[in-house]
């Protein structure tokens, strides 16, 4: 077998500070938005920057580029298997419903997070827009864009990086965005569902995203929640500066739920910032939130030295109690590493296409906290093979932290963008879930899964394979992330959904939704998971899109029409080589008028199949 995971273990230093700065902020509220008229008024237009970064310049990327290429050198990858082997995995993680998200769009890169509440409603985020579907009527609800928020306020700055998260006890979602990249205009754009229906109205405020007035501006958030508040933290950065002189800070946000929850007029919020160790300040601190539920009162942070070619330092940091107390204060304590964590080079993508993935820096990108323990999750190098690998850091007591960590890699495919969700069906277990993108010389870019019980893992399961390389930008560097949504569905404990990274046919990066369903008595009690049918079309009636899954005995090319009631011809939406075996094809139909059509499948000389399908 060629994969492996490796486990190692984290050392403690005593080092404690308590350098940072409170201060508190009232964050006014906006007009109400309504999702409901989204379908009435939002056009849905997407603006993106085509152009990759150009080798040589002087911003954040290009350093990085050059960085990697070094580690790449350093660590050279050890050459390809000499057969395209697929990979043939036990299925473990057992995989039920799922479905594209971004129908209608897509950004660049995808910036996948999501949410799903008790009722099944699952909201996926994306660069452009959220996605909001309905799980056991299997129905899309809406899809309503970023700017479709942000005009309804009466913005006109460029909206971006959404992040989301439920909250079961109050059974309401979390959509926190940003608008503006200047100091004169950056808001974080914090909207509180007032029902646990996301179409129901929104209350919406605006957190300043200069507060420090002076000439930064709010970049990369990350949201939790606890008990009684929501956390926010972000990256602030100098205007119109190479990344170089940019970065100021990382901040933390702390917010009273209920006062969003009730529409009050103002939230009260404070802001921690000056946050450092060693007079040195922290960059990209990523909150952890609850395993099995929410937890709280206090709340944690982990990062690193995510540009550091290699490391030993992983930074936790707590805010001691919640907002209403008045006596919340964040502790710093450094922990160091037997081993080092490295900087993850650019991955490959199929048959050395000359487009490569962008994998960023190595900071955390998920942590859950249950019984005192928390589990996180970067990006790495793995130098034993060179190729990019997931890193999954374990806390054993949060009250006397001591780290062990594993390395996820496999020798060919390469694995980038993780993200972890607690997979327990009861309290205090040390199970969980970890996604991540994955690509390869042998597999186009899609998404895999891998299951953890504490002491050893299942074998990676591919959640969502690619259909083509991703070729979305001109240059060779794609972008590859930045994140990947995951989270268990929590009045069911056995199961879990995240929505993750693919290529598709025509070269685009897309998001994906799929429900999980952990190993052991999760998985043997499941009557649930979606069986392959050959032809079978759903949601059928449909009203914006539709996916056919159909069987193909061998490879060849393969047209599928779109013909209405009368066999005229209304859409060809494919003509390609397709491989052997169950192929879904998944396609929007908005355009559509109601009515009655049908489906042709055939290769040229011989009808595959033929399905009826209605729209709405």
């Amino acid at each position: 077998m060629n994969r492996y995971i490796i486990i190692f273990s984290f050392l403690l230093l005593s080092t404690i500070g308590l350098a940072q700065q409170k201060t508190r902020f009232i964050a006014p509220q906006l007009p109400q938005v309504n999702p409901k008229e989204a379908k009435a008024k939002d056009w849905g237009v997407l603006i993106q920057n085509m152009e990759a970064p150009i080798p040589g310049g002087n911003s954040y990327r290009e350093f990085l580029l050059e960085k990697k290429e070094k580690i790449s050198q350093k660590y050279p990858r050890h050459g390809m298997p000499m057969s395209s082997r697929d990979i043939t995995l036990i299925d473990t993680i057992g995989v039920g419903m799922s479905f594209m998200t971004n129908i209608g769009g897509h950004g660049i890169p995808n910036d996948n997070s999501m949410a799903i509440s008790n009722d099944g409603i699952l909201i996926s985020a994306f660069n452009s827009a959220i996605y909001i579907y309905d799980t056991e009527a299997d129905t899309v609800m809406a899809e309503v864009s970023l700017d479709f928020f942000r005009d309804q306020l009466g913005l006109t700055a460029h909206s971006y990086d959404p992040k989301l998260v439920y909250d079961p006890d109050n059974d309401r979602f979390i959509l926190a965005f940003l608008i503006g990249r200047l100091s004169t205009d950056s808001k974080i754009i914090t909207c509180f569902s007032t029902t646990n229906n996301p179409m129901d109205p929104w209350n919406v405020y605006a957190v300043p995203g200069n507060p420090l007035n002076d000439t930064s501006w709010s970049d990369y958030p990350a949201i939790a929640i606890t008990k009684s508040d929501l956390y926010i933290t972000m990256n602030l950065l100098k205007e119109n500066q190479p990344w170089q002189t940019a970065f100021k800070q990382t901040v933390i946000w702390q917010i009273e739920k209920e006062s969003g929850y009730q529409g009050d007029t103002a939230l009260t919020l404070d802001l921690f910032h000056e946050i450092k160790e060693g007079g040195i300040k922290i960059r990209n601190m990523h909150p952890v939130r609850g395993g099995f539920d929410i937890k709280g009162p206090n709340q944690y942070f982990l990062s690193n030295r995510n540009f550091a070619d290699q490391s030993d330092t992983i930074y936790f940091i707590e805010v001691t109690d919640n907002l209403a107390s008045g006596n919340a204060q964040v502790n710093v304590q450094l922990l160091s590493a037997d081993q080092d964590y490295y900087l993850a080079p650019s991955a490959q993508q199929k048959e050395f296409t000359f487009q490569k993935f962008q994998t960023n820096d190595s900071r955390v990108l998920g942590g859950i906290l249950e019984n005192n323990r928390i589990e996180f999750v970067q990006n790495t190098l793995h130098p034993s093979t060179g190729n990019v690998a997931v890193f999954h850091g374990i806390i054993e007591d949060v009250n006397n932290p001591s780290i062990k960590s594993n390395f996820i890699f496999d020798d060919s495919l390469e694995y980038g963008y993780p993200n972890i969700a607690y997979a327990g069906s009861e309290t205090n277990e040390t199970k969980s879930i970890i996604g991540f993108n994955h690509t390869s010389y042998w597999h186009f870019p899609g998404h895999s899964a891998v299951y953890s019980d504490g002491s050893a893992y299942s074998e990676i399961k591919m959640v969502k394979r690619g259909e083509g390389v991703v070729s979305s930008q001109s240059g060779y560097n794609q972008r590859w992330g930045d994140y990947l949504g995951v989270q268990r569905r929590y009045n069911n404990p056995c199961e879990l959904w995240m929505t993750g990274y693919f290529g598709d046919a025509g070269g685009d990066n897309k998001s994906w939704a799929s429900q999980l369903y952990a190993p052991g008595d999760c998985f043997d009690k499941v009557d649930t998971l979606r069986e392959f049918v050959n032809g079978n079309v759903f949601p059928n009636p449909t009203v914006d899109f539709a996916e056919i899954h159909f069987n193909l005995s061998a490879d060849q090319n393969v047209i599928i029409d779109l013909v209405d009631n009368y066999g005229n011809l209304v859409k060809r939406l494919l003509q390609d080589d397709l491989k052997a075996g169950e192929n879904r094809l998944t396609f929007s139909t908005r355009l559509l008028a109601s009515g009655n059509y049908f489906i042709r499948i055939y290769n040229g000389k011989d009808r595959i199949l033929t399905k009826k399908i209605v729209k709405r």
